[in-house]
């Protein structure tokens, strides 16, 4: 009997649904509000939202008793701890916010008075950022440095101002800030789940071609 035909088929897709859903689950990151208090009038929800960075595809973990729940609005209503007509309402105790989209979102307690002792969250989520080169291409160094050359003034020739900074001073680059660091750090290491997750993905569909051949003799 002839074998089955779309092996490579089914073997491409797998890897890109395997991969795919794994790739999702490591770059995602779950946030839980507030901390070890969770959701309560105990945390200092301001302090733990400056703290901490959001990007797509991580979640907000809301921890919260009975005497709490979750509302999200709008920015006037936060301002204003407005709770008549929110986006969404969560009482279950356990609530979890994936964050999809860049953007600000605002989340306040419903319960009387809570949103005004301090109990809403304002939350800025980012892009997630992709891993950048850790050198510039030769050719645009090399072509950017005449540039800074040709722009340089000449000097007069009763000009006693200071002299032109040395060569080294001049082609050095300008210092990373913490940021960019970290979102090069995160991006190498997505990468590297990725690739485990491609492993794992190809060993699981060399099983899946076992069990074809196998099938069919």
């Amino acid at each position: 009997m002839e074998g089955p035909r779309p092996v490579w088929a089914v073997k491409v897709i797998m890897v890109i649904v395997i991969a795919s859903i794994f790739f999702r689950c490591v770059s995602a990151r779950n946030h839980t509000v507030g901390g070890p208090n969770g959701w309560d009038l105990a945390s200092n929800l301001q302090v733990w939202s400056r703290s901490s960075t959001f990007y797509t595809g991580d979640n907000l973990v809301f921890s919260y008793t009975p005497n709490h729940d979750v509302l999200e609005v709008n920015q006037l209503d936060f301002a204003r701890c407005r709770t008549i007509n929110p986006l969404a309402t969560h009482r279950d105790g356990e609530t979890v916010v994936p964050l999809t989209n860049a953007g600000t979102r605002f989340f306040i307690c419903g319960r009387r008075g809570h949103c005004t002792r301090g109990l809403r969250l304002m939350v800025q989520v980012l892009d997630l950022p992709s891993a950048a080169p850790a050198f510039p291409p030769a050719e645009e160094s090399a072509a950017s440095e005449p540039t800074r050359r040709e722009r340089a003034p000449p000097p007069g020739k009763g000009d006693k101002s200071s002299p032109p900074p040395p060569p080294a001073a001049m082609g050095a680059a300008p210092a990373k800030s913490p940021g960019a660091e970290a979102h090069c750090s995160v991006g190498v290491r997505i990468g590297g789940w990725v690739w485990c997750c491609l492993a794992l993905a190809a060993v699981l569909v060399m099983f899946s071609d076992l069990y074809l051949i196998a099938e069919f003799n």
